[in-house]
């Protein structure tokens, strides 16, 4: 078969998969929307919810903008083919993540690979039941906000790497601006992602600081504005969420809770042991593939703003009414999002590495064992998706502590 050919076959295959994933996701949604209450039920999705929320006034997001129209358009079928464009907007600017570890490989190669890599969930375990509360992961099924959020984070952390690179020269103004439009796109949807970003952010701009003593002093300004938009904006959406008297952000010590209720609790057993299920192939990654992966700033940075969202996960909740909705854990699982790509990107450099030659270290064994991690968290996701599409609530406990 000739190269064109081969291309054209490979681009079918892409499309034929991201039609059907696409149909999968309106059919979820669509189902979500029509459960008992009209999918205002927490524990089907929080659809329905929004939904109500856009209809009675409640706008805090930009979601909410889109909703609405999308049901006065087409009812509940217009939000969930909404939601599946988003899905596949997510499925797109995670395979444009790949270039960076695959510039050889088609783009339609980059769609399939995405895809199947978007389907991972926190891994299975034998007598583990099956899951959903106290794991963390990046691809959602129910949450309104966060499937909006999540490809406009990524591009606007991509755009954060391009303006990064003038750091050490001269600011590209262009490049700067179109990062800053995004972050503050990206908060218009959720704030969950500046929340952890701009202290990221921060720590990286006093280590540039101290390396430059103070030359660039001046570039290292600017780029910290970037996210004055965005805080903004989070004070408006705040007295929206935030209106009743006594709500707002609490140390999570600071205020009475039950630990078995609150799921993601310090010291709650299914959360921990969830969070142990959720990072098996990031974990083998950063332990066994090393300087691949470690000399990425790429990889760097989203593992740092991965742990800034974590720390305020497990330290930060919100009081009132809302603090058992746990909304401080968005961050974790978007940042994990963009930590699985880094990672993915460093195995597929050691892949490359090891096809060119490279065996010192017992690299394909390394490489061999990552892939099976990751391989682990692909089918256990494809198992959490079918149980979606037959109607299983997506609030899955775990329903037993033991591995074995």
């Amino acid at each position: 078969m000739t190269k064109t050919g081969k291309n054209r076959l490979l681009w079918a295959a892409a499309l034929t998969a991201l039609a059907v994933f696409a149909a999968a996701m309106a059919w979820l949604h669509y189902q979500q929307l029509c459960s008992p209450g009209g999918g205002t039920d927490p524990y089907t999705s929080d659809l329905g919810q929004h939904l109500a929320f856009a209809q009675n006034g409640m706008i805090y997001s930009l979601a909410s903008l889109l909703i609405a129209p999308a049901y006065a358009l087409a009812g509940r079928w217009g939000i969930a083919v909404l939601l599946a464009a988003f899905h596949l907007a997510a499925v797109a600017v995670f395979a444009k993540g790949l270039q960076a570890a695959a510039p050889r490989l088609p783009c339609p190669a980059r769609l399939l690979a995405s895809l199947v890599v978007n389907l991972a969930q926190a891994v299975w375990m034998p007598r583990g039941g099956y899951w959903y509360q106290g794991t963390v992961i990046g691809t959602v099924y129910h949450n309104t906000t966060y499937i909006m959020l999540a490809p406009v984070a990524l591009l606007a952390l991509f755009a954060f790497y391009r303006a990064w690179q003038g750091m050490a020269a001269k600011l590209d103004l262009r490049a700067w601006g179109l990062y800053t439009l995004l972050l503050t796109l990206a908060t218009g949807f959720k704030a969950n992602f500046v929340f952890a970003f701009a202290p990221a952010l921060l720590l990286l701009l006093i280590a540039d600081l101290v390396r430059t003593r103070g030359k660039n002093l001046g570039q290292e300004v600017l780029m910290g504005c970037s996210v004055l938009p965005s805080i903004a904006l989070c004070l408006v959406q705040a007295n929206v969420l935030f209106a009743e008297a006594g709500s707002g952000m609490r140390l999570i010590f600071t205020v009475a809770f039950d630990r078995h209720r609150m799921l993601w609790g310090p010291f709650n057993e299914p959360g921990v042991l969830g969070l142990l299920r959720s990072f098996v192939f990031v974990t083998a990654v950063g332990l066994l593939l090393g300087r691949l992966a470690w000399q990425s700033f790429r990889y760097r940075f989203s593992l740092l703003v991965f742990g800034v969202a974590m720390a305020e996960a497990l330290l930060l909740v919100e009081s009132g009414e809302r603090l058992y909705h746990a909304n401080l854990w968005w961050g974790p699982f978007l940042c994990y999002w963009f930590l699985l790509l880094a990672s993915v990107n460093a195995w597929l450099r050691g892949g490359a590495a090891w096809r060119g030659g490279a065996r010192g270290g017992h690299l394909g064994l390394r490489l061999a064992v990552c892939g099976a991690a990751l391989a682990w968290h692909i089918v256990s996701g494809v198992c959490f998706l079918v149980m979606l599409l037959q109607g299983v609530s997506y609030n899955v406990p775990i329903l037993t502590y033991h591995l074995w």
